[in-house]
């Protein structure tokens, strides 16, 4: 394994980091649109809770702190069609140029995917900031202030599980040319069972079990579940474990599959 000295580290990040520059707009744009959907979860919400204080656990308020809360993580954390990026490299045979430097190819990918979050970040301010000022009522009530290190520990675990499943999946680019079925049934699993359209807490507890026991769950609902206060000392304590044993369970899976890709790779392209 390559020691990668920190110089050239610190320049793959910039490059990331001028590279994304380039789109600010369409970050800026994705951020604005992400919240047209909130719009129709609280009118649906609002029917759903007409003539009812709660529903799951969540008072009215609580749920729509839930849904801006998803949309917060998904700008700080979700990858931005890395997996088809990696996939390209590997079809089109770009990875070679990095094959024989002192930086595997997993870190470059790294330095890239927390470039662009820093850069999205800094651009979806702006936008964050007034739907903050326009919903932030929502969490009056909450006690997001005290749980926030804890929820923001949770979201660079998200962060993480994010990234190493990304590059997980992006490793089947080295046998099959289209990833993009693949991608598409996970990601729907993903958004089902992460809690995208209904809070984890609130499905039957067979199923709650279940998701608690997948990765997807930590990627979103977790983080989500923390700040606006549904999740106690001991979840806490558990669902960070589980999140970071899931964050390690990618990362050696991803390896194994890069150094098997290779294999794979070296055979086919000579």
């Amino acid at each position: 394994m390559f020691a990668t000295p920190l110089r050239m580290q610190v320049q793959i990040f910039n490059l990331g980091v001028q590279t994304n520059l380039v789109y600010r707009w369409n970050f800026l744009m994705r951020v604005a649109v992400s919240f047209v959907p909130l719009l129709g979860s609280v009118f649906l919400w609002s029917a759903a809770f007409a003539g009812h204080k709660s529903f799951a656990g969540y008072t009215f308020s609580s749920m729509v702190a839930y849904f801006i809360t998803l949309i917060l993580i998904d700008t700080l954390t979700t990858p931005n069609e890395d997996d088809f990026q990696i996939a390209e490299d590997i079809r089109g045979g770009l990875i070679n140029t990095l094959l024989l430097k002192p930086i595997s190819y997993r870190l470059y990918r790294f330095h890239l995917y927390a470039a662009a979050r820093i850069v999205h970040t800094a651009f979806a301010l702006i936008p964050l900031g007034v739907a903050m000022i326009w919903l932030g009522h929502y969490f009056k009530d909450l006690p997001w202030l005290e749980n926030l290190p804890w929820a923001l520990l949770a979201m660079v675990g998200a962060g993480l599980i994010q990234f190493f499943l990304t590059f997980t999946l992006a490793m089947i680019a080295f046998w099959i040319l289209d990833i993009g079925s693949v991608t598409f049934i996970i990601y729907s699993i993903e958004f089902l069972l992460g809690g995208h359209i209904f809070p984890v807490d609130a499905f039957p507890v067979w199923l709650q079990i279940v998701c608690m026991h997948m990765p997807f769950a930590y990627e979103f609902f977790f983080p989500a579940a923390i700040l606006i206060g549904h999740m106690d000392g001991a979840g806490m304590v558990t669902g960070l474990m589980w999140q970071w044993a899931w964050i390690g369970f990618f990362y050696v899976l991803s390896g194994i599959l890069w150094k098997r890709g290779l294999r794979a790779y070296t055979a086919v392209g000579g």
